[in-house]
């Protein structure tokens, strides 16, 4: 797995990504979409497909990016176990909140 969250720490790959989140679009459009200049885009979106994170289609004259899952699923994977261990942790707490203080602190009143 690429170092996809060292990729997604930059703000300008995560507009990028954003703007592609509902299908393929062109430099242009991501542009127009990001409000970052031309050579930006570029620079970002050939950082993302030089690690997986997204890919290209030449269509005649239009170079068309678009997401590719595999890595950011495999993040996700990754964070679901933490995701669970802190719903876990949570919960506990939530239970020993709900039973109020202990006996101990009682009798310091």
């Amino acid at each position: 797995m690429p170092d996809v969250f060292q990729l997604l720490a930059e703000p300008s790959r995560r507009h990028l990504l954003e703007a592609l989140r509902e299908g393929e679009r062109s430099v242009t459009d991501l542009v127009d979409r990001t409000r970052m200049s031309q050579p930006s885009v570029s620079k970002q979106l050939r950082i993302l497909r030089d690690s997986g994170l997204v890919s290209l289609r030449t269509a005649g004259r239009h170079h068309l990016y678009s997401i590719r899952g595999r890595a950011l699923r495999e993040a996700s994977e990754w964070l679901s176990y933490y995701e669970q261990f802190w719903h876990e942790g949570l919960n506990r707490m939530d239970a020993v909140l709900r039973r109020g203080p202990g006996p101990s602190a009682r009798n310091k009143r």
